[in-house]
């Protein structure tokens, strides 16, 4: 699947996603967020993401970015070789989401990414096979860029630990405004807590708990910019039991109180309309 998109000038709240994404940026300027990693985005810049690492794309507010995004299951990937899924199944705090335009990587996948998705747009005879083609294409070249020399052995135990891993995200995902704890999670994986903790960190980068309040925090960003109600309210409808936690992991995270942070959202909400009605004015 493909998607045309111009991000918003105003960082919004991260999103995780079950499809693999590869996107490509076609204009403009802005940068992408990775969790704690922040890239600087400019024309021809092609981006990895996998569906682990919560992420953001923003626009420069002189020049916003436009990009095209592809989205598939990992699934496809696997019907061939295991080693193409190696480039989205990375640890996340030792991963280069980023791959430049001027890179030999960036100019071949941008003009792939381009034809697939005129092939996706005018769907002709035998354009699902053009697209399967394509998408093999790319991840070959998303391998030879980030290295091809890790061992058949070592490859297959990645790919095996990043499968044992997705049904626990999945529970977090769908459960984190509940009460659970690692003994939860491992129930689901049909692990020990030990061992759970142990996969957490070693796919992640972080461990059960961060990976838990960050679902909560990115909830309660959420409904400070979609929602008028109450921070207490915020506070327990995201998993929270009280004001005291939910405030020093808002804090630790964002780098500012909730109320700080829904009034600057307010404010840059407030910038955009009045630009984007002196644009509009101006076209008359």
């Amino acid at each position: 699947m493909f998607q045309e998109w111009t991000p918003s000038t105003m960082v919004e709240t991260f999103h995780w996603h079950t499809p693999l994404e590869i996107g490509y940026c076609h204009t403009g300027k802005g940068w992408f967020y990775f969790g704690e990693k922040k890239f600087r985005v400019m024309p021809g810049d092609v981006f990895v993401v996998n569906n682990m690492e919560r992420h953001i794309a923003q626009s420069d507010g002189d020049d916003p970015s436009h990009f095209s995004f592809m989205y598939f299951d990992p699934e496809f990937i696997e019907q061939g070789e295991k080693e193409l899924l190696l480039p989205f199944v990375y640890n996340p705090t030792q991963f280069h989401n980023h791959i430049p335009a001027h890179s030999p990587a960036a100019k071949e996948i941008g003009g792939l990414l381009l034809s697939m998705e005129r092939e996706y747009r005018e769907r002709r005879t035998g354009y699902k096979n053009m697209l399967r083609g394509g998408l093999l294409q790319i991840c070959t070249l998303l391998l030879r860029h980030y290295g091809s020399d890790t061992p058949k052995s070592e490859i297959n135990r990645v790919v095996n630990l990043y499968h044992k891993l997705n049904p626990a995200l999945s529970f977090m995902k769908e459960n984190f405004r509940d009460p659970i704890e690692l003994e939860d999670v491992a129930r689901v994986l049909m692990l020990s807590p030990s061992r759970t903790r142990h996969l957490f960190k070693e796919m992640l980068g972080e461990g059960f708990k961060e990976y838990l309040t960050q679902l909560r925090i990115n909830e309660a960003k959420r409904l400070l910019i979609t929602s008028d109600m109450q921070v207490m309210t915020i506070c327990l409808h995201c998993g929270f039991q009280s004001l005291t936690p939910f405030y020093r992991a808002f804090r630790q995270i964002v780098g500012m109180t909730p109320q700080e942070y829904r009034a600057e959202a307010s404010v840059l909400a407030l910038t955009r309309e009045r630009a984007m009605a002196l644009s509009a004015e101006s076209d008359k």
